[in-house]
């Protein structure tokens, strides 16, 4: 059976989370018909596929792979929410949770109201998150949605993905965690997920008072730059140990497809004890 998925979803589902792609249109219906096939050998994905709002592979194997390891958030801050891939697949995975995520681009918002509409504990702020309240936060909006940043792609990003492009820049509102849920309870385990393509440190300085109320982080870091500015992952991880946290493993990556070289990864964080 061939399922009828996305352009994103054929470009970037076939590996964990994070992975991008900007392959060609023989690529994409191969890596379609790859998933494809995969969906139907797993009755769990499949199930999922035929009846989500929004369903992406990799957010699906992503919570997943959480709850086998005995990861299971009450409370989800999807900080980078993108149309609603993560929030649905925590929505359904995690049994009871609350979700709120965050998401500045209009076109993206409008899909991930579309999506979360019948999902009565996801609640979707409309703006990004960083370390300071602003109304006109510069943001480079990109040919493939999920790559668009406050930072601009770097030289590397480019070569290792040709397609991918910025279309405009504009500006956006932005807020910080620890102004967001200062008044908000937070039902304990709490997930803080960051995907902000190279803004997640800015998010984090944001977010000092919330995450002491953080059990585990999942977070996009570069192994080497693929924005402007970005911190990178060593020093991302010397950053979350000031903030109290230990690194714990990769839950995904993003692979350069002529070299196959490890670009990002998804970092699973947990707070130390």
């Amino acid at each position: 059976m061939t399922l009828p998925l996305t352009s994103n979803e054929a470009q970037g589902t076939l590996l964990p989370t994070g992975f991008q792609s900007s392959c060609g249109c023989a690529n994409g219906l191969r890596q379609s018909l790859i998933i494809a096939a995969e969906l139907a050998a797993d009755p769990a994905a499949l199930a999922a596929w035929l009846s989500w709002p929004r369903f992406s592979v990799t957010s699906f194997r992503l919570v997943s792979g959480l709850v086998k390891q005995g990861i299971v958030a009450r409370t989800v801050l999807d900080v980078g929410a993108n149309t609603g891939q993560f929030a649905v697949a925590s929505a359904k995975l995690f049994p009871g949770a609350r979700v709120y995520s965050f998401e500045p681009l209009p076109e993206c918002v409008t899909q991930l109201r579309r999506h979360a509409n019948k999902l009565p504990n996801l609640t979707i702020y409309p703006f990004a998150l960083g370390d300071h309240e602003a109304d006109d936060l510069p943001f480079h909006v990109n040919s493939y949605s999920q790559s668009s940043s406050a930072l601009r792609l770097t030289e590397d990003h480019r070569t290792a993905f040709p397609n991918e492009k910025e279309t405009a820049a504009t500006t956006v509102e932005a807020s910080t965690l620890d102004r967001i849920f200062e008044l908000i309870d937070l039902a304990p385990p709490v997930l803080l997920k960051l995907d902000t393509q190279g803004y997640e440190a800015k998010v984090l300085l944001g977010g000092v008072k919330t995450l002491k109320r953080v059990d585990y982080v999942v977070l996009e870091a570069s192994l080497r730059p693929m924005y402007e500015g970005e911190v990178l992952f060593l020093d991302l991880v010397r950053l979350m140990a000031g903030y109290g946290f230990r690194f714990l493993r990769p839950v995904g990556w993003l692979a350069d497809r002529k070299t196959d070289e490890v670009l990002q990864m998804d970092a699973l964080f947990e707070r130390a004890a």
